[in-house]
């Protein structure tokens, strides 16, 4: 299977805030009971005091948290609703790192609009 890279992280501090991404990515894994569904990207890029980097995920595995979290929260329908569950994570944490789509739009968008309709 392939790795698609979904988040894209901007950061101050990477050691703490990429501690707290593998805990929220190993937490999810454990309420799907799937394993190796996440990595980062082999290199972060450090600018005007930032770091930058990603965050890639098997298909299989964000396709089956969104259905999992879905039928925990019916307002969830696609990974949008898991970039919120992230989003609040950060808040609650008190994390300034800033997690948005790879790209323009998310990947999986037109999978998920046809199949929760």
């Amino acid at each position: 299977m392939t790795w698609i890279p979904l988040f894209e992280i901007s950061s101050r501090d990477f050691d703490e805030d990429i501690a707290l991404f593998k805990k929220i990515f190993k937490s999810f894994e454990q309420k799907i009971h799937y394993s190796d569904g996440f990595k980062f990207s082999p290199e972060a890029e450090f600018a005007m005091g930032w770091w930058f980097y990603n965050i890639y995920v098997k298909a299989g595995f964000i396709k089956k948290l969104v259905e999992h979290e879905h039928m925990m929260n019916p307002n969830i329908l696609d990974e949008n609703g898991i970039l919120q569950l992230i989003t609040t994570r950060l808040k609650h944490e008190k994390s300034k790192a800033r997690v948005k789509f790879h790209g323009d739009k998310p990947f999986f968008a037109r999978y998920w609009s046809w199949l929760m309709k």
